[in-house]
């Protein structure tokens, strides 16, 4: 379990779901304002109010990474050449514009002005996950220095949003509704697609090197693999399918995916360490 790296594991996946929900619930405000019923918008009210703690509780996560947690404010002084530092400033400014968006749902949900606020934090989000993806693009962690590492930490977030915002919509009915449901079944179906291409890619860089055959075949004989691949990979593909063709979809199914997706990325995030930092010391 040293090679986990369970706190940065939590703190990904938690800032990265925080980000895909902001960023789903966005699009579907902007893309059906007009489809969505009270009871819809009360509960995007919960998504949006959500987006708060799950971003505090990944910050307050990576720090239990550090040596020295108590001076974690330290690590923001290298501004200019850390990429690092430039993680932890990025989301600093995420968290700033997630207590303003949660705020403003909690408070204001009728105000168009959210959307606006919902959009900066997605694009900002976007960004803060490209930047936090760069850390580890080392030259001396080839199995992390690749475009790989990018992609699937942007998928993490798409494919949360998509699923949280799916499991929050999953009793919208009428003829409106349905254009919702087959929106976010393609988001679903779309960001499972991407992460078996980006699996797939990963799994052909086996013989490139050492440390990548070993990165790789750490990976895909673990039983954490066959894990993620049953129940955050398959399982939502499944889901997908019946919400876009279901008028009504079982909020416990939507669940139980919700669930599966999460644990699915947590267990596909601890095998990125793992796979790794088996092979190497911390650096």
């Amino acid at each position: 379990m040293g090679t986990w790296e369970f706190p940065l594991v939590l703190f990904t996946v938690l800032g990265q779901w925080a980000i895909g929900l902001a960023l789903t619930i966005t699009l579907v405000e902007y893309m059906f304002s007009s489809d969505l019923d009270e009871a819809s918008l009360k509960k995007l009210r919960v998504g949006g109010i959500s987006v708060l703690p799950l971003v505090g509780l990944g910050i307050i996560f990576s720090v239990f990474h550090l040596g020295q947690p108590l001076s974690a404010m330290k690590a923001i002084s290298n501004l200019g050449v850390s990429k690092l530092s430039m993680e932890i400033l990025a989301f600093v400014i995420v968290g700033v514009l997630a207590l303003i968006y949660s705020y403003m749902w909690w408070k204001t949900p009728a105000s168009s002005s959210k959307k606006i606020v919902g959009l900066l934090l997605s694009g900002v989000g976007l960004i803060a996950i490209v930047i936090s993806s760069k850390v580890y693009a080392l030259p001396a962690r080839l199995a992390w220095n690749s475009w790989q590492t990018t992609a699937a930490f942007v998928l993490t977030a798409l494919l949360l949003g998509s699923v949280s915002v799916a499991f929050l919509l999953s009793k919208i009915e009428g003829e409106a509704g349905q254009k919702v449901r087959r929106t976010l079944g393609i988001f679903v179906i779309a960001a499972v697609v991407l992460v078996g291409l980006v699996l797939g890619s990963f799994a052909q860089t086996y013989g490139t090197s050492a440390e990548q055959s070993a990165a790789v075949a750490a990976t895909f004989a673990s039983f954490f693999f066959a894990v993620r691949l049953m129940i955050g990979i398959l399982l939502p593909m499944v889901f997908a399918g019946v919400f876009i063709a279901n008028q009504k979809s079982s909020s416990t199914f939507a669940a139980l995916t919700l669930v599966g997706v999460v644990l699915g990325e947590v267990t596909g995030r601890i095998l990125f360490y793992s796979s790794v930092m088996g092979q190497y010391p911390w650096f």
